[in-house]
């Protein structure tokens, strides 16, 4: 004779496969009709990320299956290490959050940041709006007029947080190239911008593209020096501005630095959480591809200076395996090099 129990269990387990069958079973279009897409922003309001994140939900939804209400949600802290953790770990793993994660996090892992609990080979990859280049300027009436000036006296940037490119990479050139920046970790985003402008520091690290999309006067009005570029090929735009790369001596870290700039070429990515079914990544990536060809996106894009030079998912999953199959030996001179650049 079987016991009561048991038998409410199979009844309950009964109950329990009938209700969750319809939602496993759900179309991308039905659920996307009901379901809000969330982006999380890793930054604060008002910086490069939450521009562009903000002009990509107008058009965005039109090109998903239901078309989707889109909500931004910016969730800032240890520059954008809080958000993609979150998105790993916690955010509903059914297509209904993404985050528009900072180009220095895929990679993090790999260089032994302590910060990230995920494995960015385990995300579901959505696609990047453009490529970034750092930069390094100084506001033009203050003392710094070439990056020469940096090697002989010390020059001080505004900057959001010790993860981030604004300071990595000066303090990555302090450690290897003999450069004197110093960095003020703990502004808000939307603050460095006055801060420069103020006097209160002498300029900034960020990239070309935040530049085009936030400080759009200042390029218009010449009022920053472009002091040295960071790309792994120089920008058009910037004709006459030294590379970076050219004061780094050494060839082995000269290797390793082209490694860590390698997170450039991930500009500006959307991400999903891991195992997302398959059918609403797909839906995701596709609506994504198809926003960056669509010419309304495309005319705000312009009108808020933003840069457009995407690629798809599938390509970051190859920047990706790229990265992680690199010599040992370089990864660990990268290693070296940024856990110097954090002290």
């Amino acid at each position: 004779m079987k016991r009561p129990g048991h038998a409410l269990g199979i009844l309950l387990g009964g109950v329990g496969i009938a209700l969750t069958a319809p939602a496993a079973a759900q179309s991308v279009e039905s659920f996307y009709r009901s379901t809000p897409l969330t982006i999380t922003v890793g930054s604060g309001a008002g910086g490069g990320y939450d521009v562009y994140t903000r002009v990509l939900a107008r058009t965005l939804p039109k090109h998903i299956p239901g078309q989707p209400h889109v909500v931004v949600q910016n969730m800032p802290g240890a520059a954008g290490i809080k958000a993609l953790n979150h998105i790993y770990s916690i955010a509903p793993k059914d297509g209904s959050v993404i985050d528009a994660t900072y180009n220095t996090l895929p990679l993090d892992p790999l260089f032994g940041g302590q910060g990230g609990k995920y494995d960015a080979r385990k995300l579901s990859w959505i696609g990047s709006i453009g490529k970034q280049v750092n930069v390094c300027i100084a506001w033009g009436k203050s003392s710094f007029k070439t990056f020469d000036d940096v090697f002989e006296r010390q020059m001080t940037l505004a900057s959001s947080g010790a993860a981030g490119w604004r300071s990595i990479l000066p303090r990555m050139m302090n450690a290897i190239a003999g450069t004197k920046f110093k960095v003020i970790d703990g502004y808000e985003t939307s603050g460095m911008f006055p801060a420069v402008e103020r006097g209160e520091v002498d300029g900034m690290c960020t990239t070309h593209e935040t530049l085009q999309a936030t400080a759009a006067d200042w390029l218009a009005n010449k009022r920053i020096v472009f002091l040295a570029q960071f790309g792994l090929k120089p920008i058009p735009d910037l004709v006459g501005v030294p590379m970076g790369l050219e004061r780094i001596r050494d060839p082995h870290d000269l290797e390793a630095v082209k490694l860590v700039l390698l997170q450039q070429e991930f500009g500006r990515p959307y991400v999903a959480p891991p195992a997302l079914p398959p059918e609403r990544l797909a839906a995701l990536r596709a609506g994504f591809d198809a926003t960056m060809t669509d010419p309304t996106f495309l005319a705000d894009a312009r009108k808020a200076g933003l840069n457009v030079d995407p690629i798809t998912g599938a390509e970051i999953e190859v920047l990706l395996k790229e990265a992680f199959s690199a010599p040992q030996e370089t990864i660990a001179r990268a290693r070296t090099i940024l856990d110097r650049a954090s002290k």
